[in-house]
């Protein structure tokens, strides 16, 4: 039962992380935060066994082809640095709070290295403040999280 209790959690979280990054809800003087980079990097760090994780990384890409179609090719880089940061969260500090901004810092400069090569000389200063909202929403999140442990 816990297991069905945490897919359902996951889910609500990944389309609410879908929905808010597609209607820019949360965009900031043109900045718009990798919501999904935020899903994943969490998944990174709660997952404990790589196949669940793998099923994370599954209904997000899922859901990429329904919502954006045409954001295909950054999804599964996201997908491919939150599976290589799986496999090596072993080599982290093992603090889960700043394993996770961590993630963020190294996910956020990893994407746009890997998605599109040529924004990032061309943007830096559009690179670092996304790199500033996404780990800022990311410390938001961690409390949050924090605060609802204690509530349960």
């Amino acid at each position: 039962m816990n297991d069905l209790v945490k897919i359902l959690i996951w889910g609500v979280f990944i389309l609410l992380a879908f929905a808010l990054q597609t209607n820019h809800f949360l965009s900031l003087g043109g900045i718009n935060p990798n919501l999904i980079l935020l899903a994943v990097s969490g998944g990174v760090i709660l997952e404990k066994k790589f196949r669940n994780f793998l099923g994370l990384i599954l209904a997000i890409i899922f859901l990429s082809v329904i919502f954006w179609p045409y954001w295909l090719k950054e999804i599964l880089v996201l997908s491919g640095l939150g599976s290589a940061a799986f496999l090596f969260k072993k080599f982290l500090t093992g603090s889960a709070v700043l394993d996770f901004l961590i993630l963020i810092l190294i996910g956020t400069l990893g994407f746009y290295l890997m998605a599109n090569f040529r924004y990032f000389p061309a943007n830096p200063a559009a690179i670092a403040a996304e790199l500033f909202y996404n780990i800022s929403l990311g410390g938001v999140l961690v409390v949050a999280l924090k605060l609802f442990q204690r509530r349960i």
